[in-house]
């Protein structure tokens, strides 16, 4: 819920703007900020859902970063 404290600006009686103290307006940015990058991020994990998937290893293995095991004697 949203608990900013806000001064309400009227023209002719009707209302025009709203003034908001700056750490109030700087705190519901970062949080409206935070909502468009979770909503990007869901869309983006629909749009991949049937993608095909790379393991880690299999990419390493792919990209020649796989480190050889050293052979340990019994």
């Amino acid at each position: 819920m949203l608990d900013a404290k806000y001064d309400v600006l009227l023209k002719n009686g009707t209302e025009q703007f709203v003034v908001v103290p700056i750490k109030e307006f700087k705190a519901m940015r970062e949080r409206l900020e935070d909502d468009a990058d979770f909503r990007a991020i869901e869309a983006s994990k629909k749009r991949q859902a049937n993608s095909p998937r790379t393991s880690l290893e299999q990419l390493k293995r792919e990209l020649g970063l796989m480190r050889k095991r050293k052979k340990t004697r019994a």
